[in-house]
């Protein structure tokens, strides 16, 4: 349940992070920092608007199939064309399938999203005109590897979160499951006090005889004779002031079930 919780307030938080690279990409083009992006941006707007009606559909869908994220890939990657590719305004909006990669699948999502966006964003440069030799003449072969690297950076740094969810669930249900024993060791605590004036022993015999064992069984169990188990049975039901073991058994049950 935590994990399922902090993964789906990450997934919300992305969708948030798109609408915002999205107003950021709206201001610089008001600015004319940019050529018109009105189309880019009326489908963004669109595929976002779709991504905030049915979150936690969509992401319950890319859970069960890895492979649709290569839909995200690649709708990120025809905005970067339709915006000239180098230097488009939708650099940072076109990061964001690389963070829900790590959020998903962690590392290894998070590479294998990297390595693929890797090449379609060579593809997208190639289509709009930009060579490895063009973008070398133009001296901004470093903002091009800088740009692949930032794809795996981004990718990675992100998936170290999720991780951390996965380590916190892990220690969740540790946590949950000693809980768990303690609470029936509680149990059987207080069925032995309310046992009383029986001791240890007969206390181990009455649990024995509750699970259905014989007296020839409760012996090998506790290392002991079967005629020291039929003489610890015999205290019991004196005892307990009770005629048979079928007694004894129903005594145990209920008590067992008044402590719940």
């Amino acid at each position: 349940m935590l994990k399922r919780q902090s993964k789906d307030k990450a997934f919300l938080f992305l969708i948030l992070y798109r609408w915002l690279t999205l107003g950021n990409v709206i201001i610089l083009s008001l600015a004319k920092e940019y050529p018109s992006v009105l189309l880019p941006v009326i489908l963004v707007f669109v595929y976002n608007l779709i991504l905030s009606v049915y979150p936690m559909w969509i992401y319950e869908r890319l859970k069960k199939a890895p492979l649709l994220l290569a839909i995200d890939l690649i709708f990120c990657a025809l905005i970067l064309h339709l915006t000239g590719g180098w230097a488009s305004p939708f650099y940072l909006y076109c990061i964001s399938p690389l963070l829900l990669s790590a959020l998903l699948f962690t590392l290894k999502g998070a590479i294998y999203s990297a390595a693929t966006f890797s090449f379609l964003y060579i593809s997208v440069l190639y289509a709009n005109g930009y060579s490895v030799g063009k973008i070398t003449e133009m001296g901004r072969i470093d903002s091009l590897i800088s740009n692949f690297v930032s794809f795996f950076l981004a990718s990675i740094f992100f998936a170290y979160p999720a991780v951390l969810i996965e380590q916190l669930e892990t220690s969740k249900r540790e946590t949950e499951t000693a809980k768990h024993d303690l609470e029936q060791t509680h149990k059987e605590l207080e069925i032995a006090y309310k046992l009383v004036p029986l001791s240890q022993r007969e206390t181990d015999v009455l649990r024995l005889l509750s699970g259905g064992k014989s007296n020839k069984e409760i012996a090998e169990i506790l290392f002991l004779s079967e005629s020291t188990i039929k003489t610890h049975v015999s205290s019991i039901l004196k005892k307990l002031k009770i005629k048979s073991r079928t007694q004894a058994i129903s005594y145990f049950y209920n008590e067992r079930s008044s402590t719940k």
